[in-house]
C-alpha cells in the first residue's frame, strides 16, 4: 500500500511539474543563431524571452537587468570546427557582458543593427563578435574595418587579435516548441523509470 501511494504521489508531482514548465514554454520563444567569417572562423549561439511581455524589437545593451531578454549564449570555433570558446553573457534576465549590443525583429525574426556578443575584460582566451560598421553608425566604436562583422579574440598575454572578417549576417533560426516539451517529457519519463527502478530493487 505504501508503495502504490509513493508512486501515486511521484507520478503526480512529475505531471504536475511538467504541466507548470509546459505552460512556461509556450509563452518563451527560443532561437539559435550563427555566424561563419570569410576564412572560416564561426560562431553559434541560442537566446529567449518571454514572449508576453516582450515588444516585437528586442533591444538590449550593456551589463545589469536586461529588458526582455533572459537568456543568451554563445560558442565560437576555428576553421576546424574546434570549439574556442562558450560564453552565457545573458544568464536569468541579467547581462554580465559591459558591451552587450543585441536588436531583433521577432516579427522579421532577424537580429540587425549593433551587435556585440561574447566576453571581453582584456583577458586571454576572451572572444567576441561584433558588428563594427553598424556600432560605428550608433556611435559605439571608432575602429574602422574593412568588412561589416569582426570575430575578435585575446592571445596568451591578452592582445586583442582580429581572427576573421565578413559582410556575411547572422542567421536566426526559432527553436519548435515542441521540440524542447518533447525532449523535456523524454527526461522526466527517464526519472519516473529510474525512481521505479530503484523503488523495486529496495523493495526485493
Amino acid at each position: 500500500m505504501t508503495r502504490l501511494f509513493t508512486n501515486i504521489v511521484t507520478t503526480t508531482a512529475l505531471g504536475l511539474a511538467i504541466a507548470i514548465i509546459t505552460n512556461d514554454i509556450a509563452h518563451a520563444a527560443e532561437f539559435n543563431f550563427n555566424w561563419k567569417g570569410d576564412t572560416g572562423y564561426s560562431a553559434k549561439g541560442s537566446f529567449n524571452y518571454d514572449t508576453t511581455t516582450a515588444p516585437s524589437v528586442i533591444s538590449e545593451s550593456g551589463s545589469g537587468a536586461t529588458k526582455n531578454l533572459q537568456s543568451l549564449s554563445i560558442s565560437f570555433f576555428d576553421p576546424l570546427n574546434t570549439l574556442i570558446n562558450s560564453f552565457t553573457p545573458v544568464l536569468s534576465g541579467v547581462s554580465k557582458y559591459g558591451f552587450l549590443r543585441f536588436n531583433f525583429d521577432s516579427t522579421k525574426e532577424q537580429i540587425f543593427g549593433p551587435f556585440d556578443i561574447g566576453k571581453d575584460d582584456e583577458l586571454p582566451g576572451d572572444t567576441w563578435l561584433n558588428n563594427n560598421l553598424a556600432l560605428i553608425d550608433e556611435g559605439f566604436s571608432n575602429e574602422v574595418l574593412a568588412k561589416e562583422f569582426g570575430f575578435n579574440n585575446r592571445n596568451a598575454v591578452g592582445t586583442k587579435q582580429i581572427l576573421d572578417l565578413s559582410n556575411n549576417s547572422v542567421q536566426v533560426s526559432k527553436v519548435p516548441e515542441g521540440s524542447i516539451i518533447i525532449g523535456l517529457l523524454a527526461v522526466c519519463s527517464l526519472g519516473l523509470t529510474v525512481y521505479k527502478n530503484l523503488d523495486e530493487a529496495t523493495q526485493e
